[in-house]
Parts: C-alpha cells; sequence; structure tokens
C-alpha cells in the first residue's frame, strides 16, 4: 500500500512540477530516509566495504576505488549520495512516458563505442550484465531505441501493482520482461534469435542457478552469445553516459571478469552505486 501511494504521488509530481523541484525534493526525501538509518543503508555500507576489500586483492584488475571510499571507517558520504542518486534515478524514470524517443538519444553519450559495436556484430544474441549503478531504467530504454530487442531478468516488484507500473513504462519504451519458466530456456531462445537480455550482476534474481555471473557464462557458452558489461551513468544537466567495456567470452566471464568491470564501474561512479541488498557470493 505504502509503495503505491509513493509512486502514485511522485509520479504526480513529475508531472505538474518543474524538474528542478521535482529534483529538489528527491535528494530532501532520500537524506531523510538516509538520516533514519534504514537497513539499507548498513547493507550498502557493507557492500562498499567488501568491494574495496576485494579491489585491494585485485589491484591491477580493479584499479583502485576512489579515497572516498577506501579512506577508513564506513563509507557514508558515497551511501549518501547513492540514497540521493536513486531517488533521482526514479524520478528520471517517470519521466520517460512523456519523452520523445530523439530526445532520449540526444541525451546520452557513448563511452566505450568500439565495445558496443563489437557486441552489435554478434549473430547469437547480447547478454548485457549490468549492475544497479547509474539510472539502469534508462539504459534498458536507450539500448531499446537504437533498435535492441531487450528483455530484462529482474526480480519483481513485492506489490503487484508497482510491478505492472513499471512494467507499463518499459513495454512503452519497447522493453520486455523475460517471466517464462524455465528463465533458461527463455533466455536462450531469445539470444538465439539474435536478440538481447539484460540482468544485473550485483543482485540475485529468483529462478537462476548460481549467481548471476556464471549463469550468464553458462548461458553464454550454451548459445554463443557475447557478455558486454555496461552501465548508465547519470551526469549533470539531464545527461547520461552509456558505458560499456570489452564484451567477455564465457571463460572471462565465469572467471571474474564482470566482478572486475564492476569494480572499475564502482569506482569510476561510487554514489551511483544503489546495491541496497547483500552481494551474490562471487562478490563477496
Amino acid at each position: 500500500m505504502f509503495a503505491t501511494i509513493g509512486y502514485l504521488t511522485a509520479d504526480l509530481a513529475v508531472r505538474v512540477l518543474p524538474a528542478g523541484v521535482v529534483n529538489a525534493l528527491a535528494r530532501s526525501l532520500a537524506r531523510l530516509a538516509f538520516a533514519l538509518g534504514l537497513p539499507a543503508r548498513r547493507a550498502l555500507e557493507a557492500n562498499f566495504a567488501r568491494l574495496v576489500s576485494l579491489a585491494r586483492v585485485r589491484p591491477r584488475r580493479s584499479g583502485a576505488l576512489s579515497h572516498e571510499i577506501a579512506a577508513g571507517g564506513a563509507p557514508a558520504a558515497p551511501a549518501r549520495e547513492a540514497f540521493e542518486h536513486f531517488a533521482l534515478s526514479i524520478a528520471d524514470f517517470l519521466r520517460l512516458p512523456r519523452l520523445e524517443r530523439a530526445a532520449l538519444l540526444e541525451t546520452v553519450e557513448v563511452r566505450g563505442a568500439a565495445h558496443l559495436a563489437a557486441a552489435c556484430e554478434s549473430c547469437h544474441g547480447v547478454i548485457v550484465l549490468s549492475a544497479h549503478i547509474g539510472s539502469w531504467e534508462w539504459g534498458a530504454a536507450y539500448l531499446a531505441t537504437r533498435g535492441k530487442v531487450v528483455h530484462i531478468v529482474a526480480r519483481p516488484h513485492p506489490s503487484g501493482w508497482v510491478e505492472r507500473f513499471f512494467e507499463r513504462r518499459r513495454v512503452g519504451w519497447g522493453v520486455r520482461m523475460l517471466r517464462r519458466k524455465p528463465l533458461w530456456l527463455a533466455a536462450a531462445r531469445a539470444l538465439r534469435r539474435g536478440e538481447w537480455v539484460a540482468m544485473m550482476g550485483d543482485r540475485p534474481a529468483p529462478g537462476l542457478r548460481g549467481t548471476p555471473c556464471a549463469w550468464a557464462a553458462a548461458l553464454a557458452r550454451r548459445t554463443g552469445a557475447v557478455v558486454l558489461p555496461a552501465v548508465m551513468l547519470r551526469l549533470e544537466g539531464g545527461r547520461f553516459a552509456a558505458c560499456f567495456e570489452a564484451p567477455l567470452s564465457p571463460e572471462s566471464c565465469r572467471q571474474g571478469g564482470h566482478r572486475d568491470a564492476l569494480l572499475r564501474q564502482v569506482a569510476g561512479a561510487p554514489g551511483q552505486w544503489c546495491a541496497f541488498e547483500p552481494l551474490p557470493e562471487a562478490l563477496s
């Protein structure tokens, strides 16, 4: 009930208020939520600490995490920023239905265009392995706008009404939810048609055996698809950066290629990592 009221109120605010006012309200509510010390804050700070430890073990492959995370103690500064960013990303998502496709493309700059082009050459489909960094809903809409058939593997929201609310907005951009059981067969069929399957590597999803990265690696090995690490970062002034890393083979993905990519992505934008739940075993 509270989630339904919250999203209805936020959607109404996005419709009737200027973007600057909505963003200011979103930041204020996020700061309040952070100050309350919710379980999501504790989980996020613990996840930052785990990734810092992992980066120290794998410095060459992961790069250095930013000083504000690595400095001793609980990484409160990037965690507070992440709360604010999450509120802003919800506002961005609610704006999508009233945005023209050409306008969306104009807001996005591509980083790693050669990696995206290499993935597009695959005739066996692409597994987009992302994380809760930046504006992932905007990222899915962007790929669909570029002509890709995009299926999302994600855990549904606990509220059926909220999940339908989300799905209507995704479908409006051509983004489909992968719900057929078993998920493996549904994903494999989509990939063999040359379509794209997007999933998050930093949160377990129902219906998957093993970690998301291991599942993606096995699926890529079976279908011939490539694994493309990617995130959509939020920039200043209502702009975004679609960031693509080199496509991974099934073997490099299984051996931790996406984990290394995640470390680099978090290092580049620590305040945009909204990991409010415990990490999968392979990342913790």
